[in-house]
């Protein structure tokens, strides 16, 4: 029973060190697409400011914030 309840813990600090892990991520990459989007924009880059969309929708499900990506993928 001991045994069980500790593997039990371990797993669940794992899965939430996992998700931190990837909320971090997709903060990174919601930045980068933030720049590369605004950078295209500037240039007038489509294919730039489309790959900047493309990673700020990714950062936003990478985080769990699925109307930010909807919002974001719709533009």
């Amino acid at each position: 029973m001991k045994r069980t309840l500790s593997l039990s813990l371990a797993a669940l600090f794992v899965t939430g060190a996992l998700a931190a892990c990837d909320k971090e991520a997709g903060r990174k990459q919601e930045t980068i697409g933030k720049v590369e989007s605004g950078v295209g924009e500037i240039v007038g880059d489509k294919d730039l400011k489309a790959e900047g969309q493309k990673d700020k929708v990714a950062g936003n499900l990478k985080q769990g914030e699925i109307k930010d990506a909807i919002k974001d993928a719709k533009k």
